[in-house]
């Protein structure tokens, strides 16, 4: 692609974005009327959005559960005209996943936003500087399996949906990366840092890093600091070093593609300096940006990830969730991580924060300023569904509005992206309780993001004052019994060992009797679960029974 074809686009969409959202929305009921779906809440006779809002009722996963398991079996015309060409495997509420299905109608402009877009802006930003500069040398990150659901369908994580679909039209240009095909789609699920990390290390013209989630980013740079030497030694000669858990394949692999090169050993080993400051820019002198999913809601990731790059450039890439790709970057300049809402990607609702009642709000009437729960209906048959992101609109660009993420409605735990509800941690400690025959008087989870793989510390009283020996593994079974993407993660190695933490009796009475203390009312004061600030690791911390 050449010019600013994508750009364009967005500014023509978003610039008559209101009647866009209309038009999407008509033909979208149009062509789905003769669904299962469509038929039961009468598409075909809906013709404005008041008629859509009066119409359909707000929806959530559970609504779609048993139409999505029978599109797996095989039936069609369930939700969309359009077969899915790709499901992604999403944590449910249960320890069985959510599959969404994605249309290749949903794909393409997708593509048009999380590829054409993204390379004109940073043309733009980066202007007079030659492509073969920006998009020469990618160093890829992001992790991209070949996995399937049983009738050969894609599936996986919604960040994997455009390079897979891109793949398997052989449409990527792998000299454009430091990582071989194989290393970028492997056939297994298992932990790829080392082997991505052996590639990169050994180019020398990198020209960008992208990835998923900036927390994904800095995993990289600190596992890459921590094993520095065992890294410089390992690319001088050719081996690799006992302290990387890697399989036989993967070492062979390696092996045969990656020459000893003193060379660039030494070149590396000067490039240590002083430790984590500016390293990734020592090691890439022609780095000119960064690209991932970041910003304010991940601050102390992006604290660490500056300390790593310094002043680099930093594109945000998109704003998505494993329902839709469903905003776009428009600069490369802002210190925030902030989207406009794609027209054409979905039709958007917004349900005002703080207000009761299902009244929704379109893109006329939305303010600046304001907070909002974002409903969304998409290409792939998901319709006026709550998507549980509360979003602020910062402003407009055009009539699209630009927001920028605020918070998971239910979200408690995301370490490693494997969003982890309130009831999901219960459901665990419920079963943790069962199993381990404790009773417990609470718990409250503390997260250890020190080390290059990230850890919960979770603090239970029991009645005995007493855990079994075996509650580190027995309370981790029941995380990833009850978390599916918990599951993935640990299995992966993107989360460490978790400790089970034994309190003193009487610990959250004296958490309690503590706040009492500092003047907090305690009328409607809830259970504390998760530590977020430094008073509260503090206190738990001192209540361990040693």
């Amino acid at each position: 692609m050449t010019g600013e074809t994508g750009l364009r686009r967005m500014e023509a969409v978003c610039g008559d974005a209101v009647h866009v959202q209309e038009r999407f929305l008509t033909e979208l009921l149009q062509r789905n009327s003769e669904t299962e779906y469509g038929r039961k809440w009468g598409f075909s006779n809906l013709h404005t959005v008041e008629d859509y809002q009066r119409q359909v009722p707000l929806s959530r996963y559970d609504d779609y559960e048993s139409l999505i398991e029978r599109q797996i079996d095989g039936e069609k015309g369930l939700l969309t005209a359009d077969e899915p060409v790709f499901y992604c495997i999403s944590a449910g509420s249960t320890s069985r996943p959510k599959y969404v299905p994605i249309t290749g109608r949903d794909v393409a402009i997708h593509r048009i936003y999380q590829l054409d877009v993204v390379q004109d802006v940073i043309r733009r930003e980066l202007a007079g500087v030659p492509d073969e500069k920006l998009f020469g040398k990618v160093f890829e990150t992001g992790e991209f399996f070949r996995t399937a659901m049983p009738d050969g369908t894609m599936n996986g994580v919604r960040s994997g949906v455009l390079m897979r679909w891109l793949e398997s039209g052989d449409e990527l240009d792998f000299s454009a990366y430091t990582s071989p095909r194989e290393v970028m789609f492997p056939e297994k699920m298992e932990n790829m840092s080392y082997i991505k990390l052996r590639f990169a290390l050994a180019c020398r013209d990198v020209t960008a890093i992208h990835g998923v989630f900036v927390h994904g980013m800095v995993q990289i740079f600190r596992y890459l600091l921590e094993h520095w030497d065992a890294f410089v030694k390992d690319v001088g000669s050719g081996e690799i070093s006992g302290c990387f858990a890697v399989s036989a394949s993967w070492k062979s692999y390696i092996k045969e593609r990656l020459a000893p090169d003193p060379v660039r050993a030494e070149e590396l080993r000067a490039a240590a300096g002083s430790g984590a400051a500016g390293l990734v820019r020592r090691i890439w002198p022609e780095l000119r940006y960064i690209r991932m999913a970041g910003g304010s809601i991940f601050q102390g990731y992006m604290d660490e990830l500056r300390l790593f790059i310094g002043d680099l450039p930093i594109h945000f890439y998109a704003f998505a969730s494993s329902e839709s790709t469903l905003g776009a970057v428009y600069t490369l300049r802002e210190d925030d991580a902030r989207y406009v809402l794609i027209p054409e990607s979905c039709f958007f609702e917004f349900l005002p924060e703080g207000e009761t009642g299902e009244r929704t709000l379109t893109f006329r009437e939305v303010e600046i300023g304001k907070s909002y729960e974002l409903v969304v209906t998409t290409l792939s048959g998901l319709y006026r569904y709550v998507m549980g992101d509360i979003v602020e609109v910062t402003g407009f660009y055009g009539q699209a509005p630009i927001i920028r993420m605020s918070r998971r409605k239910s979200q408690v735990l995301n370490v490693a992206d494997e969003k982890m509800d309130m009831r999901q941690l219960e459901k665990a400690m419920q079963r943790f309780e069962r199993l381990s025959g404790c009773s417990l008087e609470g718990y409250c989870v503390d997260t250890d993001l020190r080390g290059s793989t990230q850890f919960y510390s979770v603090y239970l009283e029991t009645k005995t004052g007493e855990l079994p020996a075996d509650a580190d593994k027995l309370l981790d079974d029941c995380l990833r019994n009850s978390c599916f993407s918990y599951r993935g993660a640990r299995e992966m190695g993107q989360i460490g060992d978790l400790r089970a933490l034994p309190l003193k009796k009487g610990a959250f009475a004296a958490y309690r009797d503590f706040l009492a203390g500092q003047g907090y009312r305690m009328e409607q004061n809830k259970p504390i679960h998760i530590l977020q600030t430094e008073e509260q690791k503090d206190f738990f911390n001192g209540e361990v029974a040693r």
